[in-house]
């Protein structure tokens, strides 16, 4: 597994992972925007979308990191992709659970 390295990977590669994840993260906000009962102002509403984003660009790239290591296929690793962004903090929470029970079986 240690041929694979962050640097290997095309720009284009990385554009569709953040493109797949902040879809993700898009949908998932606009779901939580349309039901929510009490109106926020505009910025405020940008300004949260804007954070969904980059969280769901960040938990994009580690899923996509992670699939690359256990060799996922292209199709279900773009899947995954998308609903770590989705999922958002919710991944990375995951994730780090995934991280625990590693190092918790280090001996």
């Amino acid at each position: 597994m240690l041929d694979k390295d962050p640097t290997t990977f095309s720009l284009l590669t990385y554009m569709w992972v953040f493109l797949l994840a902040m879809t993700g993260g898009l949908v998932a906000f606009i779901r939580r925007l349309n039901k929510s009962r009490k109106p926020l102002p505009l910025t405020e509403v940008f300004v949260r979308l804007l954070g969904e984003l980059i969280i769901s660009g960040f938990a994009g790239v580690i899923t996509f990191y992670l699939c690359e290591f256990w060799d996922f296929d292209q199709l279900l690793t773009a899947v995954l992709v998308a609903i770590s962004g989705h999922l958002g903090g919710g991944a990375i929470d995951r994730i780090s659970k995934i991280w625990d029970a590693m190092i918790d079986k280090t001996p």
